[in-house]
């Protein structure tokens, strides 16, 4: 009988395309996963991949196994669903993921008060912009800048995030405050997100008021704005809920901003009864408050 575990390792290495890959997907070393494979491919006596200079491709007995190994992948995430969906119990360990920004600033603050409410609850971080498979497994609860798309995942909708320009004391006092920054940040540095789609938005609004500024920096982690902009190396566009509540950093007024980002709450449909996800759920909801109930 085919062994589940290495069907696990098939199909990630199928998916992701290389050792290396699979293995940081699967929280393992290469090794592993190439001799596993191995010992699958003995057993049903075929050749499942073609090792390419270009990573792993599946040959025809490959992709013949493939739908069937997702399928018994299907099943076996089903009926661990429905178990840690029956858990009644407030202990064991929950697995969430969330970008950076929302894990540090929105989350971290308060993690000693969880804790002390739910002391036999593990709550283990993922921080990442990846969309991760609730279907999958790949988390219990994720926290997404979009709408959950997913099948079978309830989504909740917990706060705006809207954006504003900031600057450091320090900065102001070298460089002067933008005399009207809804048009010109010329004779300025600028701190922008990187350019990608998935920052569209914010660089829409930001670009065409630089009037050549001079972009010193271009990052995909709001993380690392934020420090650079409380370093003074700048002016950010950051979210209020955080720099709003920072005394090292200056609010820079505009009449227009970015259209808000919205916090999104996914949870799947067959494990959000168990009581350790419900008490995540119920404490993230509580601290991920709307921006207009924060004190600026």
């Amino acid at each position: 009988m085919i062994d589940w575990n290495d069907l696990r390792y098939f199909l990630a290495v199928a998916r992701v395309g290389t050792l290396a890959r699979a293995s940081r997907l699967l929280g393992i070393n290469a090794t592993t996963v190439s001799r596993r494979l191995a010992a699958l491919e003995e057993q049903v006596q075929a050749r499942l991949f073609d090792r390419t200079p270009d990573g792993y491709v599946l040959t025809p007995s490959g992709r013949d196994l493939l739908p069937r190994a997702e399928r018994m992948e299907s099943e076996a995430i089903a009926l661990d669903r429905d178990v840690i969906g029956a858990d009644q119990r407030a202990s064991g360990s929950v697995r969430l993921t969330a970008t950076e920004m929302l894990a540090t600033r929105f989350i971290m603050p308060h993690l000693p008060r969880f804790h002390a409410l739910h002391p036999d609850v593990t709550l283990e971080l993922e921080c990442t912009t990846r969309v991760v498979s609730l279907a999958r497994r790949e988390a219990e609860i994720a926290l997404r800048l979009s709408r959950p798309r997913e099948e079978s995942v309830v989504g909740r909708r917990l706060a705006s995030v809207p954006l504003s320009l900031y600057a450091s004391p320090r900065y102001l006092a070298e460089r002067g405050t933008p005399r009207d920054p809804d048009v010109s940040l010329a004779g300025h540095c600028a701190i922008l997100f990187a350019d990608a789609r998935s920052f569209a938005i914010e660089n829409e609004w930001f670009v065409p008021r630089l009037d050549g500024a001079r972009v010193v920096l271009r990052s995909d982690s709001v993380s690392s704005i934020y420090s650079a902009t409380l370093a003074g190396l700048g002016i950010a566009l950051l979210p209020r809920a955080v720099a709003g509540r920072e005394p090292a950093l200056v609010h820079i007024p505009t009449a227009t901003s970015p259209s808000p980002r919205v916090i999104w709450q996914a949870v799947h449909a067959d494990v959000h009864r168990s009581a350790r996800v419900r008490a995540v759920l119920d404490f993230v909801a509580e601290i991920v408050v709307p921006v207009e109930d924060m004190v600026e």
